[in-house]
């Protein structure tokens, strides 16, 4: 299925790291302050008075909230791969509002009708003790894929227009905000449970999906009405493509969503859970904190490197994005390693993410073994990237089924045989579910460019 020509380097030309790292800087900026924000909730949760419960519940809370956001997120992937006029953002708002009618209809039910129970209780796997909490916080954060909707619909015209400067602005009042409440929280004793946690993350999505509004406005009216159409077979953007390119994308969002989901259930099963479960909580945000960016590369990848099939034979753009992902990858991977093998990154997980002291070698065994992830997760997004240019959503769907499989089966074997590995089961199983997603899109772009 043709999709409409990305708008970066012209064919049989080079693209340089400057211009690759104009795009993609703003971006890492506002994944890493997006991840910052998780760790200023964490750090509010570590003042309640009963932290370890809170930071749990919360966990799983928010876990469910993000398998809710996912296929909010890719309305931005979508929008970016597919609109370059103001006729097709018409099409394509049809689709976007639907989608997030359907979502937040699913988050109600979640939060207010007996499924909480079947989902929070038995899927997620949180105890007696735990449920009450869990359910309270995400009454609270079933709001946020809302918010998230309504970002992501803005963000894709800045995405088009290549202006992620104003991508990151957003970002930095959503963390700004973020930080005051958390501040005021921790001095006033309020919300003492996960429920914190959910008020101080709606908020900030809140603030972050007004000023993409903001932002979106500035830049929406420089679209043209209606883009040349440069590949005469490419059909016009109608409400079933849209929906045909967009459906396979919330599946692959879905699955890979669940990998907190499902590492949640699987650790809930071993003995002494919330402490376990809170240290794969910390040991993830600070992991996401640097890794996170790298989930940006698919956005350079689909402006940036050469068509998927039909490349001239003297564009150079593939190895100048493949350099740069060898850059943020071996990056991610250094500085993760320093946090989990050096004296500095003690003061830092104690000072700047607040890690219980308790908890500190737990959390440095995972970051451990976290450290080598983003080695294969800069490929996969490459890749990502490449498919989503030429209109193979499908093929990421494939990809994220095979990677939550693994994951499933990694979890439970590792559980059941290895249960004395606790919170080291989260990265060693999400390092197997990456190997498995990486094969399949290795050998799909790979037929592809022989094709």
């Amino acid at each position: 299925m043709p999709v409409a020509t990305p708008v970066g380097a012209p064919p049989e030309c080079g693209v340089s790291q400057w211009t690759l790292w104009k795009f993609y800087a703003p971006l890492a900026a506002s994944n890493a302050m997006m991840t910052i924000s998780h760790a200023i909730i964490n750090g509010s949760l570590n003042r309640t008075s009963q932290p370890t419960p809170s930071i749990a519940s919360y966990a799983v809370a928010n876990s469910i909230c993000v398998l809710a956001e996912s296929p909010m997120v890719m309305l931005r992937q979508t929008g970016a791969a597919l609109v370059r006029d103001r006729a097709g953002w018409a099409t394509y708002m049809r689709v976007a509002l639907l989608a997030a009618a359907v979502d937040q209809l699913l988050c109600l039910a979640i939060a207010w009708t007996p499924l909480a129970h079947v989902v929070i209780h038995h899927w997620m796997g949180a105890r007696d003790e735990m449920f009450p909490a869990a359910v309270n916080a995400f009454r609270v954060l079933m709001f946020v894929s809302l918010f998230s909707a309504l970002r992501s619909i803005f963000h894709s015209v800045l995405l088009v227009k290549q202006k992620t400067l104003w991508v990151t602005l957003g970002m930095a009042l959503r963390v700004i905000v973020m930080l005051a409440l958390a501040a005021f929280f921790t001095q006033t004793g309020w919300l003492d449970s996960g429920m914190r946690g959910g008020v101080i993350f709606l908020a900030g999505m809140a603030v972050e999906a007004v000023s993409a509004f903001s932002s979106f406005r500035k830049w929406f009216h420089s679209l043209p009405q209606h883009a040349p159409r440069t590949e005469p077979s490419a059909p016009p953007l109608t409400f079933r493509r849209v929906t045909v390119f967009y459906l396979p994308l919330v599946v692959a969002a879905i699955t890979g969503a669940m990998t907190m989901s499902v590492i949640n259930a699987g650790l809930s099963r071993i003995p002494h859970p919330q402490s376990v479960i809170a240290t794969a909580a910390i040991g993830s945000v600070v992991t996401y904190l640097l890794m996170g960016p790298l989930f940006m590369i698919h956005q350079v990848s689909l402006f940036f490197s050469a068509p998927l099939v039909g490349a001239h034979p003297h564009d150079r753009r593939d190895r100048t994005v493949g350099w740069f992902c060898v850059q943020t990858g071996v990056g991610a991977t250094v500085i993760i390693g320093l946090l989990a093998w050096t004296p500095m990154g003690d003061w830092l997980l104690l000072h700047a993410f607040q890690a219980p002291a308790a908890l500190l070698p737990l959390v440095k065994d995972v970051l451990r073994i976290s450290m080598f992830m983003p080695l294969i997760a800069v490929w996969n997004e490459y890749r990502n990237g490449k498919l989503l240019a030429a209109g193979h959503s499908r093929v990421l769907t494939a990809a994220k089924l095979l990677n939550i499989t693994t994951l499933v089966l990694a979890v439970t074997t590792l559980v059941k045989a290895a249960p004395s590995l606790g919170a080291r089961i989260s990265p060693i199983a999400s390092l197997c579910a990456l190997a498995a997603e990486q094969l399949v899109l290795h050998f799909v772009c790979r037929r592809f460019k022989k094709s």
